[in-house]
């Protein structure tokens, strides 16, 4: 008797906790069309809209659930002017209860007057996948019932959750943590998955951070295979969208130089100051002084901002006279530098100063210094300042490896994030030595067609590695996804790195020696199969603790489900962990991380898992 009160003391709890939280809304002005739909704008409505419904109407709203979920009607909000209404709910055409609306005389004010139900007293519990809420009046008055929205509570113990069609989800996706198939014995310890990751609107952006730790990580595996959900699309292009990736640095606009006092602009990183500096009386010439002073972002946080060459543009407004603009920078080397000047005449308005790249600190303590010289009669307006990174060029890459089935290419990156930093790439079949590597990357033939090839590996001078199954049939190449950084790295960094100094590659075994700058080494052996693409890493030498530096690193990016390339973590087959929420630390030894939600971003891209072995 005492346990079966503790159980429904508990399911009590796991309700109450439900109710405490924010529901989930179904505005009712967004139900299927039928014959005779109203929808009457409402200003006091949630969505400043509502739906009428009269006697013996039946409406039905869709939804969707990504997870099998518990389901409870909180509150249906409506408005009524008149005699009370009769209002039978249903989910899937099983009653979950009524509402009896209360009587109100306003004479139509009551129409804008809204109200919740109470909570009805029945659970459905439902599978993944679309659903169906119904609402069928069953009594009323001529005048009828308007109806704002229904609140949803989902008992499922997720976080994340969206009722949005446009979001799919499985819930039986899972994978075998198995090694049996490895031939490399059981596992002897555990490792641990520490979160370091933060929320993101930008889909460009790693904002998944996991450092994997382990006493020992003598042999791990690394591989990738294509998701486990089935989806015929294949997204594939950058999504910038909330992204502050733009080459402008900094700008100022609408200056105004004729204003006797000073006059000073502030941006987030930036601060203007104009101030008139002299006249010249007898030539009749006036001159402005303007100092722009602004940080930059740098490589402690894995940006190059602070790196890069600029070009700063200067456009007047309507000038009649030659204006002289002289420009100098304060930066790195602590100094002013030499003055450029340039003349400014009125069938141009406008010019650019380059500064080379390595002339700005990171963070505070860079300036611009503009001399403006013009006509003391002339109104001198300033239309824009602004402050731009240098273009890129495109990436610089060379075969050094062809033998029908595998390609392998050396890349030179401009304005690489590690500065002043490359490696060393060996092909140990003719010992030819290759400088300047910033990434290499290995390609294999696809099984199905004659002559193409899909990339299958590439590992980068930071450590960072990126994998990819054969390219399914049907289709020219998939895209990327997460990452997973092979080396010991800080995990406090915002950006983490385990800078290599060389990479020496067997390219008939695919076996590559790893030597990092810290002093560490280890083994990869590149194993391509139809199934999936797959690492062993073995035969370590650590420079630092393991206790304090991770591994490995997992890498990757999730906005939102259904936006994400991982949403999702499993460890040594146990129930799935969302990604981001709901655990700060995970211990085992095999870890996948994977997609329940087919998304609109990188929707081919794959799966990865870590074994770790020894």
């Amino acid at each position: 008797m005492l346990a079966l009160r503790c159980s429904v003391y508990a399911i009590f709890l796991v309700r109450l906790v439900a109710i405490q939280s924010s529901p989930d809304v179904l505005e009712a002005e967004n139900a299927v069309f039928f014959e005779g739909k109203q929808v009457i704008p409402r200003s006091e409505a949630s969505g400043q809209a509502t739906l009428k419904m009269k006697k013996g109407q039946t409406v039905s709203i869709e939804f969707c659930l990504m997870m099998h979920s518990e389901i409870e009607v909180h509150n249906v909000w409506y408005s009524n002017d008149g005699e009370s209404d009769l209002i039978t709910i249903t989910v899937d055409n099983k009653k979950m209860g009524e509402v009896l609306t209360e009587p109100l005389y306003k004479d139509g004010a009551g129409w804008n007057i809204f109200k919740p139900s109470e909570t009805l007293d029945h659970f459905i519990y439902l599978s993944e996948g679309r659903h169906q809420l119904s609402l069928y009046i069953e009594k009323g008055d001529e005048y009828g019932v308007e109806i704002d929205k229904i609140e949803l509570f989902l008992h499922n113990g997720k976080e994340e959750h969206s009722l949005d069609c446009k979001v799919f989800c499985f819930d039986d996706i899972s994978y075998d943590h198995g090694i049996a198939d490895t031939g490399f014995g059981h596992y002897t310890s555990k490792g641990k998955l520490v979160q370091k990751s933060k929320k993101t609107l930008c889909a460009e952006e790693d904002n998944i951070n996991i450092p994997i730790f382990h006493d020992s990580a003598r042999k791990f595996i690394i591989s990738v295979n294509h998701p486990h959900y089935t989806s015929f699309a294949n997204n594939r292009m950058a999504d910038f969208d909330n992204c502050k990736m733009t080459l402008s640095l900094w700008s100022f606009r609408d200056i105004d130089l004729s204003q006797t006092q000073r006059v000073t602009q502030s941006s987030e990183v930036a601060t203007l100051s104009v101030t008139p500096l002299k006249t010249d009386w007898q030539s009749n010439l006036i001159s402005y002084g303007l100092i722009i002073e602004f940080s930059l972002d740098g490589p402690r946080i894995g940006m190059m901002d602070s790196e890069i060459g600029s070009v700063i543009k200067v456009s007047f407004r309507g000038i009649i006279h030659p204006v002289d603009v002289s420009m100098q920078y304060f930066g790195r080397w602590s100094k002013w530098s030499e003055s450029t000047n340039k003349t400014i005449y009125s069938n141009k308005t406008w010019d650019t100063w380059e500064v080379p790249d390595f002339r700005w600190r990171e963070g505070r303590g860079n300036s611009i210094r503009l001399t403006i010289t013009a006509f003391r009669i002339e109104r001198i307006q300033i239309e824009e300042i602004v402050m731009n990174k240098r273009g890129l060029a495109m990436d610089q890459s060379m075969m050094v490896y062809y033998d029908g089935m595998t390609i392998i290419e050396v890349v030179d990156i401009d304005a690489w994030w590690r500065v002043n930093e490359t490696m060393t790439l060996k092909t140990l079949n003719d010992g030819r030595v290759f400088q300047g590597v910033d990434y290499f990357r290995i390609y294999r033939k696809i099984p199905w067609s004659e002559n193409n090839f899909c990339q299958v590996f590439v590992m980068y001078q930071d450590g960072n590695v990126r994998l990819l199954p054969i390219t399914p049939h049907g289709l020219d190449w998939i895209p990327f996804g997460s990452s997973i950084l092979i080396g010991q790295s800080d995990p406090m960094a915002v950006r983490p790195a385990a800078p290599l100094r060389n990479a020496d590659i067997d390219p008939k075994e695919l076996t590559i020696q790893l030597a990092y700058l810290d002093g560490s080494f280890l083994s990869l052996k590149l194993d391509v199969t139809m199934k999936e693409t797959m690492i062993i890493v073995s035969n370590p030498f650590y420079a630092r603790s393991l206790t304090s530096h991770p591994f490995l690193t997992f890498r990757s990016m999730w906005v939102s489900n259904g936006n994400a390339d991982v949403d999702n973590v499993s460890v040594d087959g146990n129930e799935p962990h969302h990604i981001l929420s709901g655990w700060s630390t995970l211990r085992g030894t095999s870890f996948a991380f994977f997609r329940k939600c087919i998304s609109k971003h990188n929707t081919l891209s794959p799966d990865i898992r870590v074994k770790i072995i020894d």
